[in-house]
């Protein structure tokens, strides 16, 4: 797992912060995320209106100050943007597709972050 950060404040840019159960994936400024949510696919851009949404296992697109497109492959997740912050959670995210990394990982983890939210909510009651 990487972490990528940087602190290019372009004003076209909007923070993106990607979490997994592992910790902070990446931390960086982007142009455009695009991203498949249970809705469909969902480009942001900067300004854009709050929001809170599902994601499904597809790809993420992030477009750069320069223009130059990173792709990553997702898990199921939640995202939600709010004052020019994308944050997003997800169980797994990758460079190569998740099945993939998944047949070449171990398999430490107990439950996923959805069975996670769950648990936890229903000690809360």
């Amino acid at each position: 797992m990487s972490i990528e950060t940087n602190t290019n404040t372009n004003s076209n840019n909007f923070n993106l912060i990607i979490n997994t159960p592992k910790g902070l994936f990446l931390d960086k400024y982007v142009s455009i995320a695009t991203f498949k949510t249970t809705e469909g696919y969902r480009g942001i851009m900067k300004d854009a209106i709050e929001f809170t949404a599902a994601i499904v296992p597809s790809k993420i697109y992030l477009t750069l100050d320069n223009k130059k497109e990173q792709i990553y492959y997702i898990d199921h997740g939640i995202v939600h943007f709010k004052n020019n912050v994308l944050s997003i959670i997800v169980n797994d995210i990758s460079e190569k597709p998740i099945e993939e990394a998944k047949l070449n990982a171990p398999k430490d983890d107990k439950y996923t972050i959805i069975e996670e939210i769950k648990i936890k909510h229903n000690i809360v009651k």
